[in-house]
């Protein structure tokens, strides 16, 4: 059996061979354009956007989980692993997230023209200024909670960066305003949305947390208790019951009015082409709910409630994509390969699958770096097996 150091360095290893092949994909695609993705007229937003949206959500979701260790009682108990959640939302996270969007432009050397061109009404200015602010936010917050740490900064004088580290996350309802604001978009233009779009933030940050503690945990970065896990994965649990609320409520009413703009792309969704891609995120979701609701002392059934979390957001937000882009309200004119009924549902390439491994890969890279490189996780090694002993008795250092 791998020990741990070595877990850790072959970790290391696989996340690096993965960001370079993710390199060779997007050169390739740099190289031979965006016809190596399977976009099209009509599905202009794919694999990388679905990327972006689930990264800025993770984003923000660290951010508020971070914060709520210092401003909520309740929550006090996550303070050991505070300077990791920080970490992952300002470093990784929203790395991933802006590299998803490079990555979508056909031609990035051209990125500059947002902010030259910046139109200060446009929901994308909203939302760069919100991830530029992430950056900075989260950055600050990890120094300073280093700095307590260190024991060069007491705890107390926190209480302001975690209130807008808080407020910064829930800002995360700004992203979805690119989509709720397009009034030809009946999918997109839903009040439900910005609420939608925290809820699962905050599932697929919650969830990431949990895969994360387990690891760290195994190969002994950290100590954490089988009740902290669980306590998360209630809360994680709590947020993706609500989002399948959401989605249940948006399929019965498209279902029930039987005609109409949205009720054409609802049965797209339930019963036409898109149909198998629903009833998977409808399976992921129940997965998700059934292993998070659990309260069990095995990672194997924390890990993989976790892992069917993030899956199931992962669905929703292809799903919002898919099904409104290929079923827009007035039709290009052309021949009838631009014909949306002909498109049939939107498969990713492998190229674009490479590119965006290629970019998870490099945020997980700099997660271990983080934590090899800033001692973010590094505490007592006494144990590498989640524990089931009463909290008095556990200790989550980090």
């Amino acid at each position: 059996m791998m020990n741990k150091p070595m877990q850790f360095k072959a970790g290391m290893i696989i996340s690096a061979l993965l960001a370079v092949l993710g390199i060779v994909c997007w050169i390739l695609q740099l190289t031979q354009g965006l016809q190596l993705t399977h976009m099209n007229d009509y599905m202009t937003w794919g694999l990388y956007i679905i990327g972006f949206m689930l990264f800025t959500g993770i984003t923000a979701g660290s951010l508020i989980f971070t914060s709520s260790a210092y401003l909520f009682p309740s929550m006090a108990e996550y303070k050991p692993y505070t300077r990791i959640s920080a970490y992952v939302g300002a470093i990784c996270g929203i790395v991933a997230a802006g590299l998803f969007i490079f990555v979508d432009i056909g031609n990035p050397e051209r990125v500059w023209h947002i902010v030259t061109n910046a139109h200060l009404a446009s929901p994308m200015f909203w939302d760069t200024v919100i991830l530029t602010a992430y950056v900075i936010i989260g950055i600050l917050f990890t120094r300073q909670l280093i700095l307590v740490q260190e024991g060069k900064k007491e705890e107390k004088n926190l209480t302001v960066i975690s209130w807008v580290a808080f407020i910064a996350g829930l800002m995360v309802m700004v992203t979805s305003f690119v989509f709720a604001m397009q009034v030809a978009r009946p999918l997109w233009n839903n009040p439900v949305e910005p609420v939608s779009f925290l809820a699962a933030a905050l599932v697929a940050a919650f969830s990431l947390l949990i895969i994360l503690f387990v690891y760290l945990n195994q190969t002994g970065r950290i100590q954490i208790s089988s009740e902290k896990l669980n306590k998360l994965s209630q809360l994680a649990g709590l947020f993706l019951l609500f989002e399948l609320f959401v989605v249940i409520g948006e399929a019965a009413i498209g279902l029930y009015a039987g005609e109409g703009e949205e009720a054409i792309i609802i049965h797209w969704l339930v019963s036409g082409k898109g149909a198998p891609f629903f009833w998977v995120e409808l399976a992921a979701i129940v997965v998700g709910l059934i292993l998070l609701f659990q309260k069990s002392s095995k990672v194997s059934v924390m890990a993989g409630g976790a892992s069917a979390a993030i899956f199931a957001i992962f669905m929703i937000k292809y799903n919002l994509l898919q099904a409104q882009l290929l079923n827009p309200l007035i039709p290009y004119g052309g021949p009838v390969g631009y014909n949306p009924a002909e498109l049939g549902a939107y498969i990713p390439s492998l190229i674009e699958v490479g590119v965006s491994v290629g970019i998870v890969a490099l945020g997980c890279l700099l997660v271990l770096i983080g934590l090899n490189r800033l001692d973010l996780g590094t505490g007592q090694k006494q144990s590498s097996v989640v524990t089931t002993q009463p909290e008095n008795t556990v200790k989550g250092t980090v």
